[in-house]
């Protein structure tokens, strides 16, 4: 039987409780006496629920629940999500049931509670099929109702604030957990305020040396900047309100892991970070902010190229705001942000200012709508997915979106990932114009379908009914959206239409290197097609024009002589899918290992030469679909390969040989080693061409690496 909630005041009970006191205060701000009623009810009923139960910190479990519902009362979300945050454990870890829940405070509050309990029992681990399990479990629920994500962010922020409760490896998981998962979809609903926190909360966490090594510098330099900072704040106060302007300044600073990101992607140390510290300007009126930039640019001498304007161009998120950087006393280079304060909302708490604004009785934002579309974009990813390991790696990219911003025929603007062809936006716009694509113009201008994309330039596609995608497309799209698409309309293609599709993209591949098909002997078609477990030349014609082969590789197979016969490598063996027989290299720019995100360049002295994806040689050459392809790893490899790490550490006495002992102990060889003295820090900074089997086996070596008490840092080189 139900155990039945007790509804009597939960004043009586909790006169004393400070953090239910504080607690009902945010609620008395903008919620009616009568949802704040109901509220004390669905309280009541988790605490005599939870009685008894304690933390693994000693403190009693009511107050996890409702630490996660005063987190979400900050955003003034609704009583009924304030409700199924109070009660969200009560469905796993109690005797009550949804129907209870149902019965005493209606569907829609058992509806949130239910799908945020499925979400406690996630338990993200390194199995592939279990990962992509629990996302697609977390994209439903979201689906469903997008409250249930917010209270389950706030209910994950509420975790890692008493984490230290847990063992060590627990803490880990969850940590990485959130930097892949939850705080870039905190990001991705706008709600930046959450998504710093969650990120600064589970990097100490992950890599608490680093954090603390961070904080203190960040202590430092803002003692070091406090009193100048100060002064420029006050000279930007008076100057804008003696121009008739009413305006808020406020002294802000990046947040740790913010600054992490930011040194990891330059490959800089913290001293080279110069806009560490910033200025917020809220004005009344978006003409104002406008009037405030000028003013501030005449002030002080902008930098340039650092100009965005997210006003007229707002994020796929909602986000609006100027940003620019100027140079200040002393050649201090500050970031400005300048937004009204309805954007400052908006800005700190993205689709939860939905329910803020509600609160107040103003219409709700229109970027909810456009978080719904995403929402609906990741369940398409995840009906077209091919396996799990691409099901991750989908979502995983879609959380991490780029900043280029075209604009459509009617003038709407499109946010893509950074390095987005015509065919991704083609696919963005809609699957059928993608499918349908015939050809397109950018700015007026005929392009081909590879092109990509800048900031500000205007498309219009053109399409043909009937027609289809083009495998090779796939070699260069970078959108999940874009490459699920494709291979879902592939998997309708008929095989008569695969051998027509075929036969077609390997004789255009065959014009590329200047040689027909009819004149291949026929002796060099029998062994590609055995080489490929083909019966008959239809049956590889199919295999190209369903997308499993890629028309390049195999046209490269049959035809050039100097290509063949060899492979530069590590072995002679099969390592990359579908280049039986071909010329590869390794680059030895990036080193590329099994496990990595790959890309071929072609080279005519080098045949194949494989790049991982993130290789800044590879970014900077200027690819093209005929230079360029993208590439798999054979399933099966039985090699070695070399990576380069590189290991800063503290300048003491026989380091070097420590280090290399414990490469030694992790069954990896080394094959080279660099070493510099670095004076400015007193550190060293150690360079070593290892030799693994796979990502794995690096990553438990760099892992255990960063175990030493010597060891400041330990990372792989991108290039």
């Amino acid at each position: 039987m139900d155990k039945k909630p007790n509804n009597k005041s939960s004043d009586e009970f909790n006169t004393s409780s400070k953090i239910y006191i504080d607690f009902k205060k945010k609620l008395q701000k903008y919620l009616n006496p009568y949802q704040i009623k109901k509220i004390e009810k669905a309280f009541n009923t988790a605490r005599i629920a939870h009685k008894g139960q304690l933390r693994k910190s000693g403190e009693e479990y009511i107050h996890h629940p409702l630490s996660a519902a005063s987190i979400l009362a900050d955003f003034h979300l609704d009583h009924e999500s304030i409700m199924a945050a109070i009660l969200h454990d009560v469905i796993e870890d109690t005797e009550i049931e949804k129907d209870n829940l149902k019965n005493t405070f209606g569907v829609k509050v058992a509806e949130l509670v239910d799908g945020v309990s499925k979400l406690d029992k996630l338990s993200f681990s390194t199995k592939e099929e279990a990962d992509a399990a629990n996302l697609r479990k977390m994209i439903m629920a979201m689906s469903q109702d997008i409250r249930v994500i917010l209270i389950k962010l706030a209910d994950r922020r509420h975790n890692l604030e008493t984490i230290s409760s847990l063992n060590f490896k627990q803490r880990k998981k969850i940590g990485r957990e959130t930097l892949e998962i939850f705080a870039p979809i905190a990001l991705r609903l706008g709600i930046h305020s959450l998504n710093k926190e969650l990120e600064d909360l589970a990097f100490e966490t992950v890599y608490p040396l680093r954090f603390k090594t961070l904080q203190n510098e960040i202590k430092k330099s803002r003692g070091n900047r406090h009193e100048l900072m100060g002064k420029i704040r006050k000279v930007i106060e008076v100057k804008l309100k003696n121009e008739g302007l009413d305006i808020e300044v406020i002294a802000r600073e990046k947040h740790v892991y913010g600054l992490y990101k930011k040194m990891k992607l330059k490959e800089v140390n913290f001293s080279h970070i110069n806009d560490v510290f910033g200025v917020r300007i809220i004005v009344t009126s978006t003409d104002d902010c406008y009037r405030s930039l000028g003013i501030i640019h005449n002030l002080y001498t902008p930098v340039p190229g650092r100009f965005k304007d997210y006003i007229a161009i707002p994020k796929s998120n909602g986000y609006q705001s100027l940003h620019t950087s100027i140079v200040g006393p002393h050649g201090l280079p500050i970031e400005m942000q300048i937004r009204t304060k309805d954007m400052n909302i908006l800005a700190e708490s993205g689709i939860a200012s939905h329910w803020f604004y509600k609160s107040k009785g103003t219409p709700s934002l229109e970027n909810y709508t456009k978080e719904q579309q995403w929402i609906t974009n990741l369940l398409s990813i995840q009906r077209d997915s091919g396996n799990p390991k691409e099901y991750l790696e989908s979502i995983k990219a879609d959380l991490h979106p780029g900043k280029v911003y075209v604009f459509t025929p009617k003038g709407n603007i499109l946010e893509l990932p950074k390095r987005s062809t015509i065919i991704d936006y083609a696919y963005a716009v809609h699957t059928d114009v993608g499918n349908n694509y015939a050809f397109a113009e950018v700015d007026g201008l005929p392009v081909s379908a590879n092109t990509i994309l800048k900031n500000g330039q205007r498309v219009e596609i053109n399409t043909k009914k009937n027609l289809r995608p083009d495998p090779g497309w796939l070699s260069f799209v970078v959108t999940e959206k874009a490459r699920h698409s494709i291979r879902a309309s592939l998997k309708l293609i008929k095989r008569n239409d695969a051998i027509e599709l075929g036969k077609k993209l390997l004789e255009s591949s065959f014009n590329d290197f200047g040689i027909k098909l009819s004149e291949i002997p026929e002796k060099t078609l029998k062994i590609v097609l055995e080489e490929y477990s083909c019966h008959i030349i239809e049956d590889l014609y199919a295999e190209i024009g369903l997308g499993n082969r890629i028309a390049k590789l195999v046209a490269m197979r049959i035809s050039p002589a100097d290509m063949v016969s060899k492979n530069i490598g590590p072995s002679s063996g099969v390592q990359i899918r579908g280049t039986e027989g071909l010329v590869i290299s390794y680059a030895k720019c990036c080193f590329p290992i099994p496990g990595d995100s790959i890309i071929g360049y072609i080279s005519q002295e080098k045949g194949i030469v494989v790049h991982r994806q993130v290789c800044r040689s590879i970014k900077r050459t200027k690819k093209t679909q005929e230079t360029t392809l993208d590439l798999l790893w054979d399933e099966n490899i039985d090699d070695s390969f070399n990576a380069c790490i590189k290991v800063e550490v503290e300048n003491v006495r026989g380091v070097l040989a420590l280090i290399s002992s414990q490469i030694a102990q992790n069954d990896c060889n080394i094959e080279s080693v660099t070493y510099d003295d670095t004076k400015e820090t007193g550190h060293n900074i150690m360079v070593f061409i290892v030799s693994v089997m796979d990502i794995k086996i690096l990553t438990k070596l760099v892992n255990k690496l960063k175990k030493n008490e010597h060891v400041l840092n330990v990372e792989r080189k991108k290039s």
